[in-house]
């Protein structure tokens, strides 16, 4: 993987091996070796633009994965949590079965014990028939003084052997009865365990998926990191443009030892005055990061989309970007961030940043004058429409454009 930390060693080396030229005899061109040195940071800048772009571009996927992957976390995550108490509501309706079942059981028990107990009573007082006979019957039933006394006799020996049936009997219902709520119960349970058993299956299905979306989760994040943090990188090369310029700015002296600075600069859109800056100088909220608190180290000015080359209602007039004084080109070509861009250096360690062009109108080592049209308003780079970023900086440091016009 091409990491820019590995293109800034790579930078680096190629400036101090171009330093080394730099240093040969006195009859070398400095300006040609100028021009070739921009000229491969240029590229080397390039490869950084579209390197972020493409990163930019994952990122976006990686977060839009992000996104989806959470959402279906959550509706996951309610669902589980739906099963979770209905398993809680069927173990405590299968607890509440067990203890009737057992309480049915007991109760089943006792109706045994009540049957064999009337059936041993009614064994008992047949055997005493079988082995008396009628005698001891009839015997109670003629000792009687009256035949109203006998009728009733008679019927008491009937009624106390209905009654004896009669228990016997309910027993016997009372404890096919008892079986049935038994039966019932216990059918019951099963429909319970059974849909357990299907709740059981349908959570472990869900807390699958769950595990399955928290390592996709786990591998997008990281890859999220991974991208923010190759993006930082890769946006700290703006902060490299300071230091280019101080070495540019050493190299280019003699070059420059000639230029007559105006004392004033000039604003760098003749036709958009201040009314059109968009961003001043200072701190604000990232317009694409939308992190608060993020140093804007120089002024934004916009221009209508119909003067904007890249746009679909472009009218064909396009906005010239003017030099703010007399200078040189320190350098003329792309940067990550920055887009398509323009340093001139104005002598006196005071250098103008004119970015995010559309396109170039000078070259590196070129001199030019205030006013000279050096490029066009654009949109390139790290940019959310067209504009103009212009910085104003004095030995690579970026003060407050406002305070030189």
């Amino acid at each position: 993987m091409h990491f820019p930390r590995l293109r800034f060693c790579f930078i680096v080396a190629l400036l101090f091996c171009l330093f080394i030229t730099f240093m040969l005899p006195a009859y070398a061109n400095q300006t040609d070796v100028l021009k070739e040195r921009i000229l491969q940071t240029q590229q080397e800048q390039d490869k950084i633009k579209r390197d972020l772009n493409a990163r930019k571009g994952q990122l976006k996927e990686y977060q839009s994965e992000e996104k989806k992957l959470l959402a279906e976390l959550n509706a996951l995550e309610q669902s589980l949590e739906k099963y979770r108490r209905e398993l809680d509501k069927l173990e405590k309706e299968i607890n509440k079965t067990q203890s009737l079942i057992q309480i049915t059981e007991a109760e089943l028990e006792e109706a045994e014990r009540q049957i064999q107990k009337r059936d041993e009573l009614l064994k008992m007082r047949l055997r005493a028939i079988y082995e008396k006979g009628d005698t001891e019957y009839l015997e109670v039933l003629f000792q009687t003084t009256s035949f109203a006394e006998f009728i009733s006799r008679l019927n008491d020996l009937k009624l106390i052997a209905e009654n004896d049936f009669l228990l016997l009997e309910q027993a016997y219902a009372e404890r096919q009865r008892i079986q049935e709520k038994k039966e019932s119960l216990e059918k019951e349970k099963e429909n319970l365990l059974s849909l357990k058993v299907e709740r059981l299956k349908k959570r472990d299905e869900l807390n699958k998926q769950i595990a399955e979306r928290e390592k996709l989760m786990e591998e997008v994040q990281k890859a999220i990191e991974a991208q923010e943090r190759a993006i930082r990188e890769l946006e700290q090369e703006a902060g490299k443009v300071a230091n280019l310029i101080k070495q540019l700015q050493e190299e280019m002296r003699s070059l420059t030892v000639n230029i007559t600075p105006s004392g004033k600069l000039l604003w760098p859109l003749a036709e958009y005055g201040k009314s059109w800056i968009t961003s001043n100088y200072g701190y604000r909220t990232h317009p694409i990061t939308k992190k608060a608190g993020t140093f804007h180290g120089g002024v934004d000015i916009g221009i209508p989309r119909e003067r904007w080359p890249g746009s679909s209602s472009y009218n064909g007039n396009p906005v010239y970007i003017r030099a703010a004084d007399n200078g040189v080109v320190l350098f003329a070509g792309s940067n990550a961030g920055y887009g398509r861009m323009v340093i001139l250096s104005h002598g006196s360690e005071l250098t103008t940043v004119y970015a995010h062009c559309h396109s170039l109108l000078v070259s590196a080592g070129q001199k030019v004058s205030q006013g000279q049209p050096i490029a066009i308003v654009g949109s390139t780079g790290s940019s959310t429409g067209p504009h103009l970023h212009f910085e104003v900086r004095v030995n690579g440091d970026r003060k407050n454009p406002m305070s030189y016009f």
